[in-house]
């Protein structure tokens, strides 16, 4: 920053403090260190450009102020003015938080614009949730998963209140007190897993209703695609394209079509237009931006795009037109990449197909290769080339991780978790995530080539203290070290596929990596052993790929949607941390139904294994279910923690280890608290009482 908007930055901070001019000035002098000179100087220049004006012997800035909405966190933060997508670095926050409306004032610093807060107008709202508890005559709210409690006036409390779940508004907070609120919201009963999954996803900013300014802009979207619609695009309809996507989805964002060629292979993969529909700036864009990503909890998902968009006009459903970005890719014969063109385009999809249905069509099952013999071989060469493709990643250092997801199935009542199923990961689901990333990568490659800026997924590699963290833990287990090199993490995925610890050492590994994030950086992604990544397969979920289909059809079109660096990264700030409350909400939920389920298997007997060894507690599961058991259960047994060697240690020698087995006794489960508690089910002579182990 130039002297001289240093020095207007700090009379602005100082006017904001009502100091007088003198004092004003000796303090700019001794936190800047110029002398008397260059400081004068530099007023002089700021008062004949207007900036300042001396007035009752104080220098006061002579420009307005402006109003808008701070983004950011830690030490980034910009200002969201009214004017459509126009962010601005903000120098100093003066005490502002991430969603607070201030005034700002706004000056150059070299060739930018930046910003100062000069008030704050307009705190952002604080809201609790929790269930509402009659105290004798005054009510309380009970937060979830906390002791917390938040005092309700005697005028809010109803009948209909009591053993409700609800959000409620801080309204004051003082030391020694019990914090006041009002009812903003009152949701279903408490204990209804439905209800408990609204209000998860309500807290950390996803809900499934949109707003009646929303509504109302999608009455004139048409169902269907027009003929006006598919003007300057390819028209690709007769090709023998599909989906693959998880069973029950509704919301497809990607075909794919497959053939083999005399230099190797063709992919063409038609990624859903939703760019086409959603305006920049109308209410529609305003509030996917808002949410940032789909949310999938345990009752369903919570999306980014109302349902006429999603499962409807920009879905790619079976044998309807739809709008596309169409990214066809050559490869060679070993999966290498050879060249790639995109262009907009109109597809009728030939089939929908779950994954599993696809499985059943490679392995010749359930007569399926006969019902769907038209794509037959199509789906031979996808995982033909899919191998190939994964080899090629595995070659360059990408980091294969396996992951597990629950499936929750509810009873007839909608009230009790009855089944948890481990979600079955298909063999086709390789065949779409290897074509997807090679067409993000190709997306990535075109936009560096162009000198485009868009928002980049972005994973930086470990600190060196993760990584010397993840090597204590390997070190107990006799595995490869790893390094500041991608390939090093996967010799140990390699190395623990498999094993019985080869969860826990996945868990470390995953602890060990740094969280990708947006940003217009091009710095590459870590784990994915790539350079110029950029997500684009899923606009559908995700507004960051959204964004990059904007810019993309503004170039293909020479037309001028090129946001800066600063709105990029301000929206990267922004949408980086919508998906971390995405992911949080998700985790909450899974925690939740979990506890569900076992309220209804209290003093169960199951077989678990030790999943890791805290100061007090120790992990254990059993399927996808966690449970803490505290370590006084083994205190009182003569263990004692040894963390050197990732361990109990008893009084005579005997050692309990990760990947060890226990028999459990579930003893508890609290919901509010997302937890499961357990006891080990030792018999008096301190041995394992096998013979009920179910």
């Amino acid at each position: 920053m130039e002297l001289k908007n240093k020095i207007f930055e700090q009379f602005i901070l100082q006017n904001l403090f009502g100091k007088n001019y003198t004092s004003a000035y000796n303090k700019i002098s001794k936190v800047l260190h110029v002398n008397d000179k260059v400081l004068s100087y530099a007023i002089n220049e700021l008062l004949t450009e207007k900036k300042i004006k001396l007035k009752n012997k104080r220098y006061i800035c002579e420009m307005e102020p402006v109003s808008g909405i701070l983004h950011g966190n830690k030490n980034k933060f910009y200002l969201e003015t009214k004017e459509q997508h126009n962010f601005i670095p903000i120098s100093n926050t003066n005490g502002a938080k991430d969603g607070d409306i201030v005034n700002a004032y706004i000056f150059k610093d070299s060739a930018k614009d930046m910003a100062v807060v000069a008030s704050v107008l307009q705190k952002q709202d604080v809201y609790f949730y929790g269930r509402v508890v009659q105290l004798k005559s005054n009510a309380i709210i009970l937060i979830d998963g906390d002791n917390n409690r938040i005092l309700l006036p005697t005028d809010e409390i109803s009948i209909n209140c009591i053993g409700k779940n609800v959000c409620v508004k801080l309204e004051s907070k003082k030391d020694g007190h019990i914090p006041t609120g009002s009812i903003y919201k009152v949701y279903g009963n408490a204990n209804d897993p439905i209800t408990e999954n609204i209000i998860i996803a309500e807290k950390h900013g996803f809900r499934k209703q949109f707003s009646e300014k929303v509504l109302k802009e999608l009455n004139i979207i048409p169902d269907s695609v027009t003929e006006n619609d598919i003007k300057n695009r390819t028209d690709l309809r007769k090709l023998p394209i599909f989906t693959i996507d998880p069973e029950g989805c509704k919301d497809k964002d990607d075909a794919v079509y497959l053939e083999k060629t005399e230099f190797g292979y063709r992919l063409v993969g038609a990624i859903a237009d939703v760019s086409h529909y959603v305006g920049l700036g109308t209410s529609i864009d305003k509030e996917a931006y808002k949410r940032g990503t789909s949310c999938y909890l345990g009752d369903g998902v919570y999306p980014m795009l109302p349902e006429k968009l999603s499962n409807g006009i920009c879905s790619l459903d079976e044998n309807v037109d739809r709008l596309a970005m169409c990214v066809a890719i050559d490869f060679d014969n070993n999966g290498k990449r050879l060249r790639y063109s995109i262009k907009p385009a109109v597809i009728r999809s030939k089939h929908s197909l779950s994954y599993n249905i696809a499985d059943k069509i490679h392995l010749n099952q359930d007569k399926m290769h006969e019902q769907y013999a038209d794509i037959k071989k199509q789906i031979d060469i996808m995982f033909e080339l899919s191998d190939k493709l994964v080899k090629e990643r595995t070659n360059r250092g990408a980091i294969m991780l396996n992951s597990k997801e629950p499936d929750y199935v509810l009873d007839d009542t909608k009230t009790n978790v009855e089944k948890v199923d481990n979600h079955n990961e298909l063999i086709s689901t390789t065949i779409i995530e290897s074509f997807m990333l090679a067409i993000n990568e190709a997306i990535g490659d075109f936009f560096v080539k162009n000198n485009l800026l868009t928002l980049r997924r972005v994973h930086l590699s470990p600190f060196d203290s993760q990584i010397n963290e993840l090597n204590f833990v390997l070190k107990k287990f006799d595995l490869p070290l790893v390094n500041n090199n991608s390939k090093s993490y996967q010799c140990v995925l390699n190395a623990i596929k498999d094993k019985p610890y080869e969860e826990y050492i996945t868990y470390n590994i995953l602890r060990s990596l740094q969280k990708a994030y947006y940003s217009p950086e091009l710095s590459g992604h870590f784990g994915l052993a790539s350079k110029n990544y950029i997500q684009f397969t899923s606009p559908i979920r995700r507004y960051p790929d959204l964004v990059t289909h904007r810019i993309l059809h503004s170039y293909l079109a020479n037309k001028n949607y090129l946001p800066s660096y600063e709105e990029l990264d301000a929206m990267g700030l922004h949408l980086s941390k919508k998906e971390l409350d995405a992911k949080d909400a998700e985790i909450e939920s899974n925690n939740l139904m979990n506890a569900i389920w076992a309220e209804n298997h209290i003093g169960e007997i199951l077989t678990a294994k030790v999943f890791n060894i805290e100061p007090s507690r120790v992990i254990v599961q059993s399927g996808l279910i966690t449970f803490s058991i505290p370590m006084h259960d083994f205190l009182k047994l003569g263990y004692q923690y040894d963390r050197n060697r990732q361990c109990l240690k008893r009084y005579d020698n005997k050692l309990l280890k990760i990947t060890d087995s226990l028999p459990i006794i579930i003893q508890k489960a609290d919901r509010t608290k997302r937890e499961i508690t357990a006891t080990c089910n030792f018999n008096y002579n301190n041995k394992f009482n096998a013979d009920k182990i179910l």
